[in-house]
């Protein structure tokens, strides 16, 4: 089996990819996320892409796999559905279907690659944000919790150094908050923003936009690199055995292969 087969596996697999972030997985503004009642249609519906995802993912690789298997043993592509059928649905089920629902139900999971890759991607444009969102100096910080009224001040001393070590390492902070606990992060942030951030109003707003954006892209880079990387590894496994399994002659169709 040429390479070309299993290049024309790993670029179906990732056209499936890219146009599902771009045209099917549901945008996430921060207006939305703030609407109780839209976040939850929100998440069904995102549920609901993502089940078409994974469907559109299987049918387009068993469509390619009965396409090389025919090219490759002869007969048609009808012909030879069952064995690409076969090769195809049981791999991609267990292992691609499996990770979905893990990452969907322990999304915790998506560090692994939104920690690093994630980080690198919107670090840049994460950190000028937080340069303006945020005092610069720790005793700017130290002054500002002290006199907020609603620190008590057994509170105060332990708050004040988590938030200044927090602060003074970008990437402890940004890979800290995914789309879940947004909004508990900003309400910890609160007291160490520059004063025109903590009253409201649209440059507050904007501000807190922007941010909420890089986070859901941090976490969307996470989630996406393990689905690319899990299809990359499945197309190699599932050529793999459409190479090893072989054809008896070029004249008999691999499903006759099978059912011999």
């Amino acid at each position: 089996m040429s390479n070309s087969n299993s290049y024309l596996n790993i670029v179906t697999f990732l056209l499936t990819t890219i146009f599902y972030y771009l045209a099917l997985k549901p945008s996430l503004p921060l207006a939305l996320y703030k609407d109780k009642q839209q976040y939850t249609n929100y998440i069904s519906n995102n549920y609901m892409y993502l089940a078409i995802y994974v469907l559109l993912v299987i049918l387009v690789q068993f469509m390619v796999n009965s396409s090389i298997i025919a090219s490759s043993c002869g007969g048609n592509i009808t012909e030879n559905m069952v064995a690409a059928g076969m090769i195809t649905f049981l791999p991609w089920i267990l292992i691609f279907g499996v990770l979905v629902l893990v990452l969907t139900i322990y999304p915790g999971f998506k560090s692994a690659f939104s920690d690093v890759i994630g980080y690198y991607y919107v670090s840049s444009s994460a950190s000028k944000i937080l340069k303006e969102l945020l005092l610069n100096q720790d005793e700017d910080i130290k002054k500002k919790i002290t006199e907020d009224p609603n620190m008590t001040p057994e509170n105060k001393a332990p708050i004040t150094d988590t938030i200044i070590k927090i602060c003074g390492n970008n990437s402890m902070l940004i890979n800290q908050i995914v789309p879940s606990n947004f909004e508990q992060y900003w309400a910890l942030l609160t007291p160490l923003m520059n004063d025109k951030y903590k009253m409201g109003g649209h440059e507050a707003d904007k501000i807190q936009s922007d941010f909420f954006e890089l986070v859901v892209t941090r976490d969307n880079i996470g989630e996406a690199m393990w689905y690319i990387y899990t299809g990359l590894l499945l197309t190699s496994i599932v050529q793999l055995k459409i190479t090893t399994k072989g054809c008896n002659s070029n004249s008999k169709s691999m499903d006759q292969k099978f059912l011999e």
